[in-house]
């Protein structure tokens, strides 16, 4: 196979025909992060675990390891919710934002450092 053609697996393959994940609620903005643990571990996964690790080095959202992986996000779900459940890979969850007001500001603070 040359390097241009890729990897070509069937996406209900990579996770085993499910669809659906048990655990908490994967958001496509989602911030997920590779653990210790997951790190220390990552040779022993199969490819596409292995780089939701490597794709986690630091807090990545859902929709982005999708996209890094040419995968779909559905199927990232599926990996990123296994890999939690192992301790590979911990959900990020933010702080619910106190108002609508702040969350608003946080939004024209960032416009404005753009």
């Amino acid at each position: 196979m040359s390097e241009t053609q890729g990897r070509f697996v069937r996406p209900y393959a990579i996770t085993g025909g499910r669809t659906s994940v048990d655990g908490p609620q994967l958001e496509l903005e989602s911030q997920i992060v590779a653990t210790d643990r997951g790190r220390a571990n990552q040779p022993r996964y199969r490819w596409e675990a292995a780089r939701v690790l490597e794709a986690c080095d630091s807090a990545t959202a859902l929709i982005e390891i999708s996209a890094k992986l040419e995968i779909p996000v559905g199927v990232t779900r599926v990996v990123v919710s296994d890999l939690i459940k192992q301790g590979a890979v911990e959900l990020l969850v933010e702080e619910e934002t106190a108002s609508y007001s702040e969350l608003l500001e946080k939004v024209l603070d960032g416009i404005r450092n753009l």
